[in-house]
């Protein structure tokens, strides 16, 4: 199954407030994917959305890191794998130093998956919201592609345009996830 989360903006290659960088990226992202679970057969996934068992009986993707609720579309809990591709439009000429695409990519990683602990989670962000993350961590992403572009109409020279195509994949078969296998 394959969709497309799209970004405009900076994607910064080593930020001094990295948390807060990131989590402002995730947040962009976040209403597309929050978009995604209501449409079917993604909208399933919502069924994995609710408070903690407290004997763990019942799979739950939901997660709470420092007052934060964050629901990863891609789990473990469902076994769900990703495969990404991204294209990078970016200002620069191609070639040059400021395109530098390994550590925009770790940046752009960080920001699709949820924070793991506390000290991830900038401080000043508003505790008690719900936050939609593509991955759970980035260890489900099994495939990476990445491609860069020149674009020849970008206004900012900061910005960038990202195109993330994501296929999600089973790592086996269940009940839950019987939509996502192919």
């Amino acid at each position: 199954m394959k969709f497309r989360l799209l970004y405009v903006g900076e994607v910064k290659i080593n930020p001094r407030k990295r948390a807060s960088h990131v989590h402002d990226i995730r947040m962009a992202l976040s209403q597309q994917l929050q978009n995604l679970l209501d449409i079917p057969p993604y909208s399933k996934i919502k069924n994995f959305i609710h408070a903690p068992d407290q004997n763990g009986s019942v799979k739950n993707i939901l997660r709470k890191v420092d007052g934060i609720e964050f629901v990863p579309v891609i789990s473990s809990e469902l076994d769900l794998l990703a495969e990404l591709e991204i294209q990078i439009l970016h200002p620069e000429l191609l070639g040059t130093a400021r395109a530098d695409i390994d550590n925009r990519t770790k940046t752009l990683l960080d920001a699709l998956r949820r924070p793991q602990d506390a000290h991830e989670v900038p401080e000043g962000v508003h505790r008690g919201g719900r936050v939609y993350t593509l991955l759970d961590d980035d260890h489900l992403v099994t495939r990476l592609t990445v491609n860069t572009s020149h674009w020849l109409d970008a206004t900012n020279p900061n910005d960038l345009f990202l195109m993330i195509t994501v296929n999600i994949r089973a790592s086996k078969g269940t009940q839950d996830n019987i939509d996502f296998v192919l």
